[in-house]
């Protein structure tokens, strides 16, 4: 009876501490709440699984291949209540496992090592094999436990799951993959590991390490590429809207010149209409000079001209697209300006995201409506567009696409993020999809 509830209560922290590790991870990205709901769910059920391993004991008998079994599946709704409350992504979700279960490898080979050279043989060996293995394990994990959370909580680097979706689940799946053949191959083998055995799990675990930071390098390296990339094609737009709104510019002088050259002309002939009594045709002469005074002007939306010309030029755009448009922009004079270039790349790039996702919804149907604020330190920036189609959302919660040469937008806005610190949140609710986002303005180091 003993041994009974010693290993059921044995295999079931060793699963709460499997949690644990999986938890890690995420552990920086979950809301208080979530955090609370996700440990209620796993701590109430950790007695409900001690008092089914403990039956499942005493009527099967608790021998090597109940243990295992027991080991083999006990993990499965642990895993699932962090399915349920940490929604991150599957991919993620299996990748972690697969580390956690690589490390569980490497504890299990510490922990035999330990009971084949700190132990007797009556300890280690036979039915008593089955309580001392668990528990050597927990005091490892315990003893390991600040290297488990360092590299735990480390273990998600941004880039690893962005990009082709074929190979971030390949590489989502690789450490299970490596996991697979060995627990197949010991369901039926002897807790009692050889040297040999030993040695294989310390080397599995070793490349499994060595893949996953070849993987973080490899990825990093891609990211570097991308993002140069990406810069030279962010300056190239922000050259194009600069150009376009030098256009606008002097498009708008010549008009200026062309007005003044002109009113000469029509005060000579104004003063000739009044003279000759003719008055209606002075105040119709009058009204066709206001018209021309009064033609649209460039929008000054702040006093940041770089910030001014992106706001013009993409609602321009918008404008001749035939799509409304609302700008309220509210900068505190003096406010620090440090952040304005990449700023007006972002304001760039997704206007004009909005400008294409509005360009599939019929003709009266097409509003955007950009809402930005910033005082001395802080930022608000929301843009806000009609579109009654479904969106599709990635793991990062931002939009997707399959649409070639399309996307640049996310990529400008998830490296803005990055380099600020921003809070972005995308949404669709009542047929408007909502970009709200807000920063400090200072970048990260």
């Amino acid at each position: 009876m003993i041994l009974t509830v010693g290993t059921a209560a044995s295999i079931t922290l060793i699963q709460l501490i499997g949690a644990y590790l999986r938890y890690l991870p995420f552990e920086a990205r979950l809301l208080p709440e979530e955090r609370g709901r996700l440990w209620r769910y796993i701590l109430s059920w950790a007695p409900v699984a001690f008092t089914i391993y403990a039956a499942y004991f005493y009527h099967a008998g608790c021998d090597v291949i109940t243990f295992k079994r027991v080991q083999y599946v006990g993990w499965i709704p642990f895993f699932v209540f962090s399915l349920v409350v940490i929604r991150h992504g599957a991919m993620r979700h299996v990748f972690v496992l697969g580390m956690q279960t690589l490390w569980l490898f490497m504890l299990h080979t510490i922990s035999s090592v330990l009971i084949l050279v700190l132990l007797p043989p009556t300890l280690g060996a036979g039915d008593n094999r089955i309580l001392s293995q668990p528990i050597v394990y927990i005091c490892c994990f315990l003893l390991l436990l600040p290297l488990e959370q360092r590299f735990f909580r480390n273990l998600l680097p941004p880039y690893l799951f962005t990009g082709s979706r074929l190979a971030a689940w390949c590489f989502a799946i690789l450490p299970i993959g490596i996991c697979v053949t060995p627990f197949v191959l010991l369901l039926d083998r002897p807790m009692m590991n050889t040297t040999t055995d030993m040695m294989l799990h310390f080397i599995r675990f070793l490349w499994g390490l060595i893949l996953y930071k070849y993987t973080l390098y490899a990825g990093e390296r891609a990211a570097q590429i991308q993002s140069g990339r990406h810069t030279n094609e962010l300056l190239s737009q922000q050259l194009q809207a600069l150009e376009s709104h030098a256009t606008m510019l002097q498009s708008r002088a010549e008009d200026v010149q062309r007005a003044r050259h002109d009113l000469r002309h029509y005060n000579r002939l104004l003063a000739s209409l009044l003279d000759a009594g003719e008055v209606e045709k002075a105040r119709a002469l009058i009204e066709a000079q206001d018209r021309e005074l009064l033609a649209q002007p460039i929008a000054a939306y702040c006093e940041s001209p770089i910030l001014n010309a992106a706001l013009t030029v993409y609602m321009q755009l918008a404008k001749k697209e035939g799509i409304r448009t609302s700008c309220e922009v509210d900068i505190e004079t003096g406010a620090s300006r440090s952040g304005d270039n990449d700023l007006a790349i972002l304001l760039s790039n997704v206007i004009e995201n909005a400008v294409i996702a509005s360009r599939k919804q019929p003709v009266g149907e097409r509003e955007i409506r950009v809402s930005l604020a910033r005082t001395e330190r802080e930022y608000a920036l929301v843009v806000e567009n009609r579109c009654d189609a479904p969106v599709a959302f990635g793991d990062d919660g931002l939009p997707t696409t399959a649409e070639r040469g399309h996307g640049t937008g996310m990529v400008s806005l998830r490296n803005f993020s990055q380099k600020y610190g921003a809070e972005v949140i995308f949404e669709q609710r009542d047929s408007w999809v909502r970009l709200l986002m807000y920063w400090s303005g200072i970048e990260k180091t």
